[in-house]
Protein backbone atom coordinates (compact mmCIF):
# COMPACT_ATOMS: atom_id res chain seq x y z
CA UNK A 1 0.00 0.00 0.00
CA UNK A 2 1.40 3.26 -1.26
CA UNK A 3 2.38 5.63 1.95
CA UNK A 4 -0.39 8.45 3.18
CA UNK A 5 1.98 11.23 1.33
CA UNK A 6 1.76 9.56 -2.28
CA UNK A 7 -1.97 8.94 -1.70
CA UNK A 8 -2.18 12.57 -0.94
CA UNK A 9 -0.13 13.22 -3.86
CA UNK A 10 -2.15 11.42 -6.10
CA UNK A 11 -4.99 12.86 -5.10
CA UNK A 12 -3.50 16.13 -5.86
CA UNK A 13 -2.69 14.99 -9.38
CA UNK A 14 -6.55 13.91 -10.15
CA UNK A 15 -8.15 16.94 -8.46
CA UNK A 16 -5.91 18.93 -11.05
CA UNK A 17 -6.55 16.47 -13.82
CA UNK A 18 -10.60 17.20 -13.00
CA UNK A 19 -9.77 20.77 -13.44
CA UNK A 20 -8.45 20.36 -16.53
CA UNK A 21 -10.97 18.52 -17.99
CA UNK A 22 -13.85 20.47 -16.66
CA UNK A 23 -12.51 23.70 -18.05
CA UNK A 24 -12.18 21.37 -21.51
CA UNK A 25 -16.29 20.79 -21.03
CA UNK A 26 -14.88 17.09 -20.84
CA UNK A 27 -17.78 16.31 -18.58
CA UNK A 28 -17.62 12.34 -19.12
CA UNK A 29 -13.80 12.31 -18.33
CA UNK A 30 -14.10 14.52 -15.16
CA UNK A 31 -16.82 12.20 -13.76
CA UNK A 32 -14.84 9.37 -14.25
CA UNK A 33 -11.90 11.65 -12.46
CA UNK A 34 -14.29 11.92 -9.68
CA UNK A 35 -14.85 8.26 -9.21
CA UNK A 36 -11.27 7.81 -9.55
CA UNK A 37 -10.87 9.99 -6.71
CA UNK A 38 -13.37 8.71 -4.50
CA UNK A 39 -11.86 5.31 -4.51
CA UNK A 40 -8.72 7.33 -3.71
CA UNK A 41 -9.96 8.95 -0.82
CA UNK A 42 -11.57 5.76 0.81
CA UNK A 43 -7.96 4.36 0.62
CA UNK A 44 -6.41 7.23 2.82
CA UNK A 45 -9.08 6.94 4.64
CA UNK A 46 -8.25 3.36 5.81
CA UNK A 47 -4.75 4.16 6.19
CA UNK A 48 -2.90 5.88 9.02
CA UNK A 49 -2.55 9.54 8.05
CA UNK A 50 -0.23 11.68 10.01
CA UNK A 51 0.84 13.79 6.41
CA UNK A 52 -1.72 16.12 6.59
CA UNK A 53 -0.59 17.13 10.16
CA UNK A 54 2.82 17.45 8.44
CA UNK A 55 4.17 21.40 7.20
CA UNK A 56 4.19 19.41 3.71
CA UNK A 57 0.70 18.06 4.11
CA UNK A 58 -0.76 21.30 5.44
CA UNK A 59 0.36 23.15 2.48
CA UNK A 60 -0.65 20.62 -0.17
CA UNK A 61 -4.29 20.22 1.53
CA UNK A 62 -4.84 23.30 2.58
CA UNK A 63 -3.48 25.46 0.00
CA UNK A 64 -3.00 23.20 -3.56
CA UNK A 65 -5.70 20.76 -3.36
CA UNK A 66 -8.68 23.76 -1.49
CA UNK A 67 -7.35 26.26 -4.61
CA UNK A 68 -7.92 23.75 -7.23
CA UNK A 69 -11.53 22.55 -5.16
CA UNK A 70 -12.80 25.66 -5.14
CA UNK A 71 -11.82 26.61 -8.75
CA UNK A 72 -13.87 23.31 -9.65
CA UNK A 73 -16.61 25.05 -7.21
CA UNK A 74 -16.58 27.79 -8.99
CA UNK A 75 -16.44 26.70 -12.58
CA UNK A 76 -19.51 24.00 -11.93
CA UNK A 77 -21.49 26.81 -10.71
CA UNK A 78 -21.01 28.65 -14.35
CA UNK A 79 -21.42 25.56 -15.83
CA UNK A 80 -24.94 24.96 -13.72
CA UNK A 81 -25.80 28.55 -14.27
CA UNK A 82 -25.69 28.48 -18.10
CA UNK A 83 -27.58 25.29 -18.08
CA UNK A 84 -30.47 26.99 -16.36
CA UNK A 85 -30.15 29.65 -18.56
CA UNK A 86 -30.44 27.69 -21.72
CA UNK A 87 -33.43 25.19 -19.81
CA UNK A 88 -35.11 28.42 -19.44
CA UNK A 89 -35.18 29.58 -23.39
CA UNK A 90 -35.48 26.11 -23.95
CA UNK A 91 -38.46 26.15 -22.40
CA UNK A 92 -39.73 29.52 -23.65
CA UNK A 93 -40.30 28.42 -26.87
CA UNK A 94 -41.51 24.93 -26.42
CA UNK A 95 -44.69 25.76 -24.09
CA UNK A 96 -46.21 28.43 -26.81
CA UNK A 97 -45.51 31.35 -24.82
CA UNK A 98 -46.41 34.15 -27.67
CA UNK A 99 -43.46 35.96 -28.71
CA UNK A 100 -42.29 39.83 -27.89
CA UNK A 101 -44.46 41.71 -30.06
CA UNK A 102 -47.71 41.10 -31.26
CA UNK A 103 -48.47 39.57 -35.82
CA UNK A 104 -48.99 42.81 -37.09
CA UNK A 105 -50.81 41.01 -40.46
CA UNK A 106 -54.16 39.82 -38.53
CA UNK A 107 -57.22 41.57 -39.37
CA UNK A 108 -58.94 43.57 -36.60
Amino acid sequence: MPSPRELWQDYYFLTQEMSKFLVRNEIDLFFELINQRERLQADIDNCEDNYKRTPEGKALLGGAIRLTNQAISHRLQFLLNQAKQQETVSNAYDYGERPVGNRLDRKS
